[in-house]
């Protein structure tokens, strides 16, 4: 009776003002979709965040209404019960001990709005963590979230070549604005790309998107990310994950793109080497005196720092060397160990690289157990972005969250594979 009463309605409604009823119905559609498959919106979440100063131009809170909104499906769908029954992941915990963290130093040390803004971006991120890793061991696939991530990088790799090709920025950039946070979303898709070609029959595509991501970041210019890269490449090479013949052809043929673009754009190549070279100097300058700034924060409280938002707020306070005239912010330390030590104290510090740390044995214990490519890209992307989030401030960014809940599902499907068995 119920459908019956609603169709009539409708209709009545419809013969009114047929558009606005049909945009509104189909409005309904949509969302009833999206709130009942928990997995579109996670995955719609992890491809936006690559595009996310893109997305700012549609709306600025495009990627925080997609982070609610994950939150809320996730939350519908549990009133329906449990998304699984594996035991409680160690990374989790540690996760919660890094809450406790930050929770104790915002009581300790009230920063004002810098540090609510702070403390709202990393519940955020700490929210995504928990409702990924619940929907990673509830039945989305690791090796499916890892195939649209490398989309979405690649996707955003090739508007950042382009971007730089029309002559709109002097380094690779475009769906996130700075360069090196750019490459620092780049530096996992790596590691993946390399994974999932070896989960699907067709692994051309994969190859190609590796490529394309490659030069991508060195199309950032990021010192940061060149470490990370080289971190990485060790780290593949050493533990077995990919054969040395495998990554001399993969650094030949990046090295043959990197050339064309060379070659088709020698003007704006040499414009952008140049001014790398030129700022180089300064910056270099400007980040050891922010890094000690940082140093002298955490040595004046060790134990909970001086609360979120806090360097931002104090870091002039540390150093007399920082020069007034400067075109740019420099409210971060350009090192997240240690703007996190700065403001959380070590045991902030402790808890977030607990976290890390963590995941990255769960996700090499799978891969040394099964051989999965994911868990050996998990271990590979962890690596390599702690490396370069020594010279880049990037715990306020996706990847290196989105990586811990990659290894507590890669864990968890390998224990229901083995319990299978």
């Amino acid at each position: 009776m119920v459908p019956l009463l609603a169709a009539v309605v409708l209709g009545a409604l419809a013969g009114f003002a047929a558009l606005p009823v049909l945009l509104a119905a189909l409005a309904l559609v949509v969302g009833a979709a999206v709130v009942l498959r928990l997995e579109w919106v996670a995955l719609a979440l992890v491809a936006v965040s690559v595009f996310e100063d893109y997305a700012a131009h549609a709306g600025p809170g495009v990627v925080k209404g997609l982070a609610v909104l994950l939150v809320v499906a996730w939350l519908i769908r549990r009133c329906r019960g449990r998304l699984h029954h594996a035991p409680r992941s160690p990374v989790l915990v540690a996760a919660l001990a890094f809450v406790v963290v930050l929770l104790l130093a915002t009581a300790l040390h009230n920063n004002g709005a810098a540090g609510r803004d702070v403390l709202l971006r990393y519940a955020g991120f700490l929210a995504v963590l928990f409702v990924l890793a619940d929907v990673l061991r509830g039945g989305l696939r690791p090796a499916r979230l890892a195939q649209v991530y490398v989309v979405a990088a690649a996707a955003a790799a090739v508007c950042g070549l382009l971007t730089f090709a029309l002559g709109a920025d002097r380094r690779v950039g475009g769906p996130i604005g700075d360069p090196n946070d750019f490459a620092f979303f780049l530096l996992p898709a790596v590691a993946l790309g390399l994974a999932v070609r070896r989960t699907t029959r067709r692994s051309w595509p994969w190859d190609a998107a590796t490529v394309v991501v490659l030069v991508a970041t060195l199309g950032t210019l990021s010192r940061g990310a060149l470490v990370g890269l080289s971190v990485m490449a060790v780290l593949a090479v050493a533990a077995g994950m990919i054969r040395l013949r495998g990554a001399v052809a993969l650094v030949a043929v990046v090295s043959m793109a990197a050339g064309l673009v060379a070659v088709a754009f020698p003007g704006l190549v040499s414009v952008s080497l140049q001014q790398k070279d030129f700022v180089a100097q300064q910056n270099v300058s400007e980040r050891l005196d922010l890094w000690t700034a940082a140093a002298e924060m955490t040595v004046t409280h060790p134990v909970l720092g001086m609360g979120p938002g806090a360097f931002a707020l104090h870091h002039r306070d540390f150093t007399t060397s920082l020069p007034d005239d400067i075109n740019h912010p420099l409210d971060v330390a350009h090192n997240t160990w240690l703007e996190l030590s700065s403001e959380l104290g070590v045991l902030g510090f402790l808890a977030f690289l607990a976290m890390l740390v963590v995941a990255f044995a769960q996700a090499w214990s799978v891969w040394r157990r099964r051989r999965d490519p994911v868990a050996a890209a998990v271990c590979v992307g962890l690596v390599g972005t702690a490396a370069s989030a020594t010279f880049v401030t990037e715990q306020y960014y996706l990847p290196m969250w989105l990586l811990c809940a990659l290894a507590v599902g890669v864990a968890a499907h390998a224990d229901a594979r083995e319990d299978d068995a």
